[in-house]
């Protein structure tokens, strides 16, 4: 009998697509998904076939479970082709290829973009599926629904307009004081008739059609008006933004903020901008002058999502960063894998060497916790602590977290950010 979590997180898929070259094991996932609730189930012997099958039927399919040895196309290249066709919909490796090329799909995967949730070991424990399917209820997997496939450029374009674009913010807390002591704005869109939509969908839209520099001022302007409203109640946290190459490369974008931030009354060392490893590999002259001057005016420089597979240690010298963070995928797997720890104590040791603020994404439980305080990282950010929350609800949690509310908070609820 199916888990309750797992059977509830297979009803809320539509479509499934499986990817493999065993008709035996294609047998039985398709029956695994069907007697689960899947509306729609549909199997691919390689990815050339998966790719005419996900075509056909691309507002269907909300999961895709691929196999990586495959005749034809294998499974990597069927991964660029997702990335290519823009899929947002959950995606699972099924392998029995050795651990280390499995671990180097994942990455692949999250370097293109992809939802990836999970993979599997051959044979396959259709334990292990059910497990893999009731994380999709977990807090952490707040992305964008398959419905919003229907959501257009125009959309996007209408919402930074109409003001649908807005921040949700994450508390940051401090390891050794257990206060807060920072908050990310993270891009939320709340669409009128398919509710909110996650950042893995419309970022990537924004990218593509020269809408991040709107995207970011839109998210600015609302952040500093926060920070306004929540000093007037005893709360300044350092607030996160995230910035765009498009902002990077503009050589106005230094003064032009700090000026919005002065006008509020506000100073610009109450901002960090988060900068994608990504990112700086596109560096430029402009972007190296910009981010010279916003450190020079007093900003916090944060390099984000380090070490997902654009790591150069040459950027950390060439840069002023003032901060480090640890991308989630390296803590929530650390307990239970060697790599994964190594390279957060690595990571720590070089920011230390450093002198750079270190700060861990991802932290989901008690024992992520004592991990990263173990390791000797500064500050915390995940659902451990709390979820991104409105901005009109942000004070009122972070007085109640510190004691200074009317109730306690610590006990968080959990949920993901961008």
């Amino acid at each position: 009998m199916p888990s309750e979590a797992s059977a509830n997180a297979a009803s809320d898929i539509s479509g499934v697509l499986i990817v493999d070259d065993d008709p035996v094991l294609v047998a039985i996932t398709e029956m695994f998904f069907q007697k689960r609730g899947a509306a729609n189930v549909y199997s691919a012997h390689d990815g050339a076939h998966g790719l005419e099958v996900l075509d056909r039927h691309a507002n269907i399919i909300d999961f895709i479970l691929c196999d990586l040895n495959m005749p034809q196309m294998d499974g990597i290249q069927f991964l660029r082709h997702l990335k290519d066709r823009h899929y947002r919909g959950h995606l699972a490796i099924l392998s029995g290829e050795q651990s280390a090329i499995v671990k180097t799909a994942k990455g692949l995967a999250r370097a293109h973009n992809l939802n990836i949730v999970g993979a599997l070991t051959k044979p396959l424990k259709i334990n292990d599926l059910e497990i893999m399917l009731a994380g999709l209820n977990a807090p952490h997997n707040e992305v964008a629904p398959t419905a919003p496939v229907l959501a257009t450029v125009h959309d996007l374009r209408h919402a930074l307009v109409n003001g649908s674009i807005v921040p949700y913010f994450q508390p940051k807390v401090s390891v050794e004081k257990r206060l807060v002591c920072g908050a990310e704005a993270l891009a939320r869109w709340l669409h009128p008739s398919l509710g909110m939509i996650g950042p893995n969908f419309f970022i990537p839209m924004a990218e593509q059609n020269g809408l991040m520099g709107q995207l970011t001022q839109k998210i600015f302007d609302q952040a500093i008006a926060s920070a306004v409203l929540w000093g007037k109640r005893g709360v300044a946290p350092k607030i996160s933004v995230n910035i765009g190459s498009e902002s990077l490369n503009r050589i106005e974008f230094p003064d032009q903020i700090a000026a919005q931030i002065g006008a509020a009354g506000l100073e610009c060392s109450s901002f960090v901008l988060e900068i994608t490893e990504r990112q700086l590999v596109e560096k430029s002259a402009t972007s190296s002058e910009v981010l010279a001057r916003l450190r020079i005016m007093g900003f916090g420089i944060s390099i984000d999502d380090f070490g997902t597979g654009y790591s150069n240690i040459e950027q950390l010298r060439e840069f002023p960063f003032t901060e480090l963070k640890i991308d989630q995928s390296f803590i929530r797997e650390a307990a239970h894998d060697q790599f994964a720890r190594t390279s957060v104590e690595a990571s720590t040791k070089l920011g230390k060497q450093l002198d750079l603020r270190l700060v861990a994404e991802g932290v989901e439980t008690e024992a992520d916790w004592r991990f990263v305080a173990e390791t000797g990282i500064d500050e915390v950010q995940g659902y451990y602590v709390a979820k991104p929350m409105p901005a009109d609800t942000f004070a009122d949690w972070v007085l109640q977290y510190e004691g200074r509310g009317t109730s306690d908070l610590r006990q968080p609820e959990q949920a993901s950010g961008f």
